[in-house]
C-alpha cells in the first residue's frame, strides 16, 4: 500500500512543480466549487444569499490560508518559493546596478584570483605529468649523506650518466627507465633565428613516456650508439607550426642547432611539451650532449649529477617493491665512493617533484596562498560592509513586509535568496577570471622560459 502511494503522489508532485498555475487555478476552481455548494446548502436552510456566503467563508476558513495549506500538502511548497525568492532577488539586483556590480566584482576577484593561483601550483606541484597512464611514472632522485663531494648541474640529486646505466640496466620492477637534461639552451638558425629550450635525452625517452610522435619516428638506440656522431632531434608541434609553417615535408630535413645540422626525425604530437614545467621546443640524443654544449664533456663525469630520472612501474608492482630493488641497486654504486651513503626519494612524476625544486616551492607556495586568501577575505569583508550599508537602506521595506504579515524567518530567506544570487553570479565570473588568469601566467612562463633556467639555476646553487 506504501509503494501504491508513493506511485500516485509523485506525479501529482511533479505536476504541481513543473506546472504550478494549472495546479493553482484547478485548485481555484474546486475552492469556488467547494464555496458555492455549502452557499447552496445554506439557503435552502432559510438563509440569504448574502448570509449563506458569508457563513460558507467563516465555514471554509479563509480562501489564501486554505489555499496555503493545500500547496503545502503537495510537499513542493518549498522549491516554488525559493524560485519565486530567486526571482525577487534577481529584480532587487537589476534595480540597484551599482550594488550589484561592486559585489560581484568582489567576488570575482577574490575567487577567480585565488582559484587561478591554486591551479598554476596543482598543475606544477600535484597534477601527475600529461602522459599515458601517467600513475605507472614515478620519479627517481638521489639524497647523499655523508662525507662526500658532488657535483651537479640543475640540483645535487640529479644522476650522473654511469648511474643512469646502472639503476636501468639492473632493475627488476621498471618497465624502463628514461634519463634526460632539462633546459638545454640551442639557438636555430638556417634564417629561422630564435633562442629555444630543450632537453637531452635517452633513446627511450619517448617509449617510456608512451608518447609517440605524431610524425616520423622517436629515437631508436642507435641514435645513442657514440657520442655526437648522430645529430637527430624531435621537435615540438608548436616549434613545428610556429617556425616551419607545419611543414608536412618537414621529417627527414635537417635543421640547424648551435649551429650543427640536425635531421628532423620526429614532430611530438600535439599537447607534449615535455616533462618540465617550462615547454622543450626540441629533443636530442643525450649522446649529443658535448655537441650542443660545447666545452662540457658531462657523459663521462662519474660524479657529477646532471641528469633526471623518470621509470614507468611494472604493472602489479608497489612503491615499496621499487624502492627495495632501486636502493639495492644505489647501496651497490656506494661501496665503490668511500664515505658515500645514498637513499632515494621515489614519488609519483609531475612536474616539480624534486626535493630541491619542492624545498623552494613549498615556502614560495604557502606565501603566495596566505596572500591570495588574505585577499579572499578582504573580498568577503567588503561584500559583507555593502551588504550591512544597503540593509539600512531597506528598513523601509523590511518594516512594512513584517507589518503585513511576513514572518522573520520569511525575510531571511529572501534575503539569503539574495545573498546566493551575488554569490553565483560573482562565482560564475570568477571562474571566468581564473581561466583568464591561468592562461595568461602560462603565456607569461613560455614567453619567458629563456629566463626561467637561469633564474631556477641560480637558486639551485644558492
Amino acid at each position: 500500500m506504501r509503494h501504491e502511494h508513493w506511485l500516485f503522489t509523485i506525479p501529482l508532485r511533479l505536476r504541481s512543480l513543473f506546472r504550478w498555475a494549472q495546479a493553482d487555478q484547478e485548485l481555484d476552481d474546486e475552492l469556488r466549487d467547494h464555496l458555492e455548494r455549502k452557499t447552496e446548502e445554506y439557503v435552502a436552510q432559510g438563509m440569504t444569499q448574502e448570509e449563506a456566503h458569508r457563513r460558507a467563508r467563516l465555514d471554509l476558513g479563509g480562501i489564501e490560508q486554505t489555499k496555503e495549506k493545500c500547496r503545502d500538502t503537495r510537499k513542493v511548497n518549498w522549491i516554488q518559493d525559493l524560485i519565486k525568492d530567486l526571482r525577487y532577488g534577481l529584480r532587487m539586483l537589476r534595480q540597484n546596478p551599482g550594488f550589484t556590480a561592486a559585489a560581484v566584482l568582489a567576488i570575482a576577484l577574490g575567487v577567480g584570483i585565488n582559484v587561478g593561483i591554486f591551479s598554476v601550483l596543482n598543475g606544477l606541484a600535484l597534477r601527475l605529468l600529461p602522459v599515458p597512464r601517467a600513475e605507472q611514472v614515478v620519479s627517481v632522485e638521489q639524497i647523499f649523506h655523508g662525507k662526500f663531494l658532488r657535483n651537479a648541474v640543475n640540483g645535487g640529486s640529479l644522476s650522473s650518466y654511469s648511474e643512469y646505466l646502472n639503476y636501468r640496466d639492473n632493475d627488476h620492477v621498471l618497465s624502463g627507465l628514461l634519463a634526460y637534461e632539462p633546459f638545454v639552451h640551442a639557438t636555430l638558425g638556417g634564417g629561422k633565428m630564435r633562442e629555444l629550450l630543450g632537453a637531452t635525452t635517452s633513446c627511450n625517452y619517448f617509449d617510456v613516456l608512451n608518447e609517440h610522435p605524431s610524425q616520423g619516428r622517436g629515437f631508436v638506440a642507435s641514435d645513442c650508439a657514440a657520442p655526437g656522431e648522430n645529430p637527430v632531434a624531435v621537435i615540438s608541434d608548436e616549434l613545428w607550426r610556429g617556425a616551419f609553417a607545419g611543414d608536412p615535408s618537414l621529417v627527414g630535413k635537417r635543421i640547424i642547432l648551435n649551429r650543427t645540422e640536425y635531421t628532423v626525425v620526429g614532430i611530438a604530437p600535439q599537447g607534449f611539451q615535455g616533462t618540465e614545467p617550462i615547454p622543450s621546443s626540441f629533443w636530442a640524443p643525450i649522446t649529443m650532449q658535448t655537441v650542443l654544449e660545447p666545452g662540457s664533456d658531462r657523459l663521462t663525469a662519474d660524479n657529477l649529477g646532471w641528469l633526471a630520472l623518470l621509470g614507468r612501474v611494472r604493472p602489479g608492482v608497489t612503491m615499496e617493491q621499487v624502492r627495495s630493488d632501486l636502493g639495492v641497486i644505489a647501496g651497490q654504486m656506494d661501496q665503490l665512493h668511500p664515505g658515500r651513503k645514498t637513499s632515494l626519494a621515489i614519488r609519483r612524476a609531475t612536474f616539480l617533484d624534486r626535493q630541491m625544486e619542492r624545498e623552494h616551492l613549498i615556502p614560495a607556495a604557502s606565501v603566495i596562498l596566505t596572500v591570495f586568501g588574505l585577499v579572499l577575505l578582504v573580498a568577503c569583508a567588503n561584500v559583507a560592509n555593502l551588504l550591512l550599508a544597503r540593509a539600512s537602506v531597506r528598513h523601509k521595506e523590511i518594516a512594512l513586509r513584517l507589518s503585513i504579515g511576513a514572518s522573520r524567518w520569511r525575510l531571511v530567506r529572501q534575503l539569503l535568496a539574495e545573498s546566493l544570487l551575488l554569490s553565483l553570479i560573482g562565482g560564475a565570473l570568477g571562474s571566468v577570471l581564473a581561466f583568464w588568469s591561468f592562461t595568461g601566467i602560462t603565456r607569461l612562463v613560455i614567453t619567458r622560459r629563456s629566463l626561467l633556467p637561469s633564474m631556477l639555476r641560480l637558486t639551485f646553487a644558492c
